[in-house]
């Protein structure tokens, strides 16, 4: 009855998972934390640039150019820099990978396949920003095919996190 919550669910750092998911759950981290941080220097660079594409911070050809891409009207969604999105899109998934890292198989059931979803619906908006930026704007920002390149890697690695946990699942089912 006098049980803390240490007692009750001891501190796992990840020792419980399979070795596939503990290592797709470190690269995530990795992805993640490298995303954060492109997507922290894209908001220094919107604010830089703050709808001046002349400006020249981050302008390397007319069609490689991110002060062209972060001046135009795309740059934000109802006055948001994406940029903030991004960043707050990678610190999330960075908060649920170091989460499943830190409690293993006593987490929730769940969390692999949020850590997924949540992943993917992330590199489905970067697909239609990068089409955006091809075909709207005409330009590419080289910074955000960055953070297209992380996200996609977290997706990827958020998948195998996902698979390894379904894998354990079963295999708890099949033993039990």
């Amino acid at each position: 009855m006098g049980e803390t919550p240490t007692q009750i669910l001891p501190p796992s750092r990840g020792k419980d998972l399979l070795g596939e998911e503990r290592w797709a759950l470190r690269l995530l981290l990795l992805f993640t934390g490298a995303g954060a941080a492109v997507a922290a220097y894209l908001l220094k660079l919107h604010a830089a640039i703050a709808g001046n594409p002349d400006r020249g911070v981050c302008t390397f050809t007319e069609t490689i150019s991110c002060d062209k891409v972060l001046a135009s009207s795309y740059a934000e969604m109802a006055g948001i820099p994406l940029g903030l999105i991004g960043f707050a899109g990678f610190a999330l998934l960075f908060a649920l990978a170091a989460w499943r890292l830190r409690l293993g198989q006593h987490g929730p059931r769940w969390l692999p396949a949020v850590l997924a979803l949540t992943a993917g619906c992330g590199l489905a908006f970067e697909l239609v920003m990068t089409w955006v930026e091809f075909f709207v704007i005409e330009a590419v920002c080289p910074y955000c095919l960055t953070a297209l390149g992380f996200i996609a890697a977290t997706f990827i690695a958020s998948l195998v996190a996902w698979q390894a946990a379904r894998r354990s699942a079963t295999e708890e089912i099949r033993h039990a």
